[in-house]
């Protein structure tokens, strides 16, 4: 993998779903012998929230280092702390990036929960920086991701996301499925079934296990894939944003990605922004 800090940024707001993106980060951490980084934000509404308990930044730096002892002496994993003012939107990719993180592992209520600090908005978070994001919801680390799905279409943007599916499947000796869906139309299948053929090929000359399948076109896509995920007890499903095609480049997510995001199985979900990485892959 390309040379970065060896860390992992858990955004952390003293929350249950901030300790089982805690527990996937430790998790990570000590099978790859890496450090943990809690991150907390303190924006607008935090601050006024503090104001009126009569809460000082001392108190939460104080906190910050009780929970970094606690984290350190349970996982057996290096754990630090750092707190700043700003906007979880921008400030947890920006701080990824300063620091060289290799992932961003994050809490989210789901779709449809608390949105506080993560929920619905979650999306914008994952899509300010390059940095893969692992999000997670009420379902801890377990014994690694050895199931690994992949939900893919017919654009070859798959080349990262494979070669990030072939990394992680090559550290934890996991089988990665993968899901792909073709339309009732003739060049459209044929597109997706070139592009699946090609990632079968790029699998079995880099030796990893696989599961391959064409879905037909009955009803939504996401659903499928959560479903078939459930039915194999996947450990993480990979998805990757797409660049917008804009004056000035962003990340944007398909609205099944999203779905499978805040999938609810709970299954954890690795989302990568584009970018160039540093991962020998055979065939690619």
């Amino acid at each position: 993998m390309e040379s970065r800090n060896k860390l992992i940024i858990v955004p952390f707001d003293f929350t249950d779903v901030a300790e089982c993106a805690v527990d996937h980060a430790a998790g990570l951490a000590k099978h790859q012998g890496w450090s943990v980084k809690l991150l907390h934000i303190i924006n607008r509404d935090t601050r006024a929230l503090l104001n009126v308990y009569k809460v000082t930044d001392d108190i939460v730096k104080e906190r910050l280092q009780e929970k970094v002892d606690e984290f350190s002496a349970k996982y057996q994993v290096p754990f630090s702390f750092d707190a700043k003012e700003g906007s979880i939107f921008t400030d947890i990719g920006k701080t990824a990036e300063e620091d060289g993180a290799n992932f961003v592992v994050m809490g989210t209520h789901g779709k449809q929960g608390i949105q506080h600090i993560f929920g619905s908005y979650a999306h914008k978070v994952i899509t300010s920086t390059r940095i893969p994001f692992i999000i997670v919801q009420k379902r801890n680390f377990r014994d690694g991701y050895n199931r690994i799905l992949i939900p893919i279409d017919d654009i070859l943007e798959s080349r990262q996301k494979i070669k990030w599916a072939i990394y992680i499947a090559k550290q934890f000796g996991a089988t990665i499925h993968v899901k792909a869906m073709y339309l009732n139309d003739e060049l459209y299948k044929a597109k997706i079934r070139a592009v699946l053929n090609k990632v079968v090929e790029v699998f079995e000359k880099n030796e990893v296990k696989y599961e391959a399948e064409i879905i037909p076109e009955t009803g939504s896509f996401s659903k499928q894939v959560i479903d078939y995920a459930r039915r194999i007890d996947a450990d993480m499903l990979l998805v990757m944003t797409n660049t917008d095609a804009s004056i000035v480049p962003n990340f944007i997510l398909n609205p099944w990605d999203e779905q499978i995001i805040f999938n609810d199985a709970l299954i954890p979900v690795m989302a990568i922004n584009p970018r160039e990485i540093n991962i020998t892959v055979v065939g690619l």
